[in-house]
């Protein structure tokens, strides 16, 4: 069985065509045989646009050389300006989820805070300083 894609992994409109000239649709129904047929017409020039914007010489993307580009690899031989995401100490990726992608990122440090001290006097306490408008700070563990 013949492939329906050519060499570029796209559509063999050329061999779609050929089937609907030859499938005697033109006789049969003149109005559907000119939608088909423009649509084959639509999507080949799509095709030649797109193609012609994506794949320039050299593998390189025509037009978009000097973008920047944030990527998952090292996509610098095509993409010059593109950066590759790499996951620091203390964050991981998680990429379970097709076309999505979780960071994750853990603490390094202790799980304490430190807050100023107060003179617990209600309704509003006041912040506890050395006298020379220095707050003093106390350990909180959450």
């Amino acid at each position: 069985m013949a492939s329906r894609f050519g060499e570029t992994g796209q559509p063999d409109l050329d061999r779609l065509l050929s089937i609907l000239n030859t499938s005697g649709l033109q006789m049969k129904d003149q109005p559907l045989y000119q939608v088909i047929k423009q649509l084959i017409e639509a999507v080949r020039q799509f095709q030649s646009i797109t193609n012609a914007s994506i794949t320039g010489s050299g593998n390189t993307v025509t037009g978009l050389e000097n973008a920047d580009f944030l990527t998952h690899a090292d996509d610098s031989v095509l993409l010059p300006n593109s950066r590759q995401l790499i996951a620091g100490t203390n964050v991981s990726f998680d990429d379970t989820i097709v076309n999505q992608r979780v960071i994750n990122a853990t603490s390094s440090g202790s799980s304490n805070d430190y807050v100023v001290m107060s003179d617990g006097v209600i309704p509003i306490p006041a912040p506890v300083d050395d006298g020379f408008g220095n707050f003093i700070y106390i350990m909180y563990t959450p």
